[in-house]
């Protein structure tokens, strides 16, 4: 059997197990929340392009409204990024080499969730992927102008619809094409001007949205990289950034990427598929290590440049002079526990059954828990509400993951108030400031005109009931916009999830009679 036939096989067999695995457990709240937007198409929303909605359109339309058609698109797309990852090694360095580095990426604990839940990530790391392969066929081509470069352009804009980070691979080929004496006379060649075209174009959607959203992403971004305060400088946070990712790469393939970036380095210019690789993983790494020494960022961030470099590692690996013994069970090792810590990321439990003591609060695939247990008995509390208010009610949650993860469990024939399909089924707490994409979406305090002349605008929830729900364990009352839109509210009911004998999480709901209009 060829190298490049196992590899397919292997892919193949892994991407059904992700696909069994994706259909079969619960979604996170994120996912949920993703689901909504896909319900609600637009150009652009409060936080990211419109890439992630339009992904899970595509799976629900053909799989329905399940975990399988909103997450359908994530193995297939690991499966893609797979294969166009062998191309690029294949291209730059050896069969070999490329077949390593597929073995490597598919026992990477971070990659490995990307392929079963469906987030922005799996979409911006094949884009983020494909985008490297074809500069690099663009590159090695002897027309000045052949397709490659516009199509480069194209994918980085569509990755850069799905997540923005993608649009550092244009401070990658920009600074390659700079420093590099073999490839810097692209830079008078139309080539890269046609990619930025091309580019721009696809982001069109995004501003044209912001613009008529007071330019909101923008203002969110800033606020997410704490660029709007002054700069800081705590080692304590670029070490905690730096030790998460010991996890969430595995320590050993961990420790192996970082040490191929610096040999990268200290080798600069001596070879050209190193440092073209070495562009599109230093800077945007260096840029969220950098920035980590002020706030600590998501570990996910830094993914597209560590995954490219997954192709220096086994590379600069063939070379290294050490003992074949040593490289025996220095590479045995490094699969072994990346196996084992992606195991360990799809299914946390497996440590408990084999007696190690951890707890569900300290547990990151808790968010991924108990949803429908906590929404079958919220749908009991609406039922018995509105049996014994002999009225339908409207739901409230604290923040948009208790409202859309909620909202989608809740069986459809709940006997909630949703005045058209445009209102979610779960609202949150309403405020005047814009907080996400809810505050977009028909709200419980907007005021809506009926059509008749000289008719006030009016709501369809006034005088109606509510249940609240919060995720707040330690809540004692309800926020003080709920308390000040309802003439008065009680703690009704308290869930809890437990597994294991240890408490998941507890969530509380609040009766609140006779909604009022909030006064903001």
């Amino acid at each position: 059997m060829t190298t490049s036939r196992a590899v397919l096989i292997g892919l193949l067999a892994l991407t059904l197990v992700r696909i069994i695995i994706g259909a079969f457990s619960e979604l996170s709240a994120d996912e949920a929340y993703y689901f909504l937007w896909s319900q609600h198409l637009a150009p652009s929303y409060y936080s990211k392009g419109p890439g992630i909605a339009w992904a899970i359109k595509a799976g629900t339309t053909i799989f329905g409204d399940t975990s399988l058609g909103i997450r359908i698109l994530s193995p297939l797309l690991g499966l893609a990024t797979s294969l166009v990852f062998y191309r690029l090694g294949r291209a730059l360095f050896s069969e070999q080499t490329a077949a390593w580095a597929v073995l490597l990426l598919n026992l990477t604990p971070i990659f490995n969730a990307g392929s079963i839940v469906m987030t922005i990530d799996p979409i911006s790391i094949f884009f983020w992927t494909t985008a490297t392969l074809t500069l690099w066929r663009a590159l090695h081509r002897a027309n000045p102008l052949n397709l490659y470069w516009p199509l480069t352009g194209l994918l980085i804009g569509l990755g850069f619809l799905a997540k923005y980070t993608n649009a550092f691979q244009l401070l990658s080929i920009i600074l390659l094409l700079v420093v590099s004496r073999r490839w810097r006379g692209q830079l008078k060649k139309p080539g890269l001007y046609l990619l930025l075209l091309v580019f721009a174009l696809c982001t069109i959607p995004v501003f044209v949205w912001n613009a008529q959203h007071e330019w909101i992403t923008f203002t969110h971004l800033k606020e997410r990289g704490s660029l709007d305060q002054a700069p800081g400088f705590n080692p304590l946070n670029f070490l905690t950034f730096f030790a998460g990712h010991f996890f969430t790469y595995s320590p050993l393939i961990f420790a192996g990427l970082v040490w191929a970036l610096i040999l990268a380095a200290v080798r600069f210019g001596k070879d050209d598929s190193e440092t073209f690789l070495f562009f599109f993983a230093a800077p945007i790494i260096a840029v969220y290590f950098i920035l980590s020494f002020n706030q600590a960022g998501e570990l996910n961030w830094t993914a597209p440049g560590f995954i490219t470099a997954g192709l220096l590692l086994p590379h600069f690996w063939q070379q290294a002079k050490l003992s074949g013994r040593l490289k025996r069970n220095l590479r045995s090792a490094t699969l072994a526990l990346g196996g084992l810590m992606s195991l360990l990321m799809m299914n946390t439990d497996l440590a408990r059954q084999v007696g190690a003591p951890w707890p569900y609060a300290y547990d990151f695939q808790s968010r991924l828990r108990g949803w429908k247990e906590s929404s079958a008995y919220l749908d009991d509390a609406v039922r018995a509400a509105a049996n014994s208010l002999d009225s339908d009610v409207f739901l409230i949650g604290n923040k948009y993951q208790t409202a859309a993860i909620h909202g989608f469990y809740l069986d459809d024939d709940a006997p909630i108030i949703q005045p058209t399909p445009a209102h979610p089924k779960i609202h949150i707490v309403e405020s005047a400031t814009i907080q996400n994409q809810f505050s977009f979406w028909p709200r419980y305090d907007g005021l809506e005109f009926t059509g008749n002349p000289g008719d006030e605008p009016s709501s369809p929830f006034i005088g109606k009931h509510a249940l609240f729900i919060t995720d707040n364990a330690k809540a004692i009352n309800p926020p003080q916009n709920i308390q000040r839109g309802f003439e008065s509210w009680e703690l009704s009911g308290v869930i809890d999830i437990v597994r294991r004998d240890d408490l998941v999480r507890r969530l509380k709901i609040f009766t609140c009679y006779n909604y009022q209009g909030l006064p903001l």
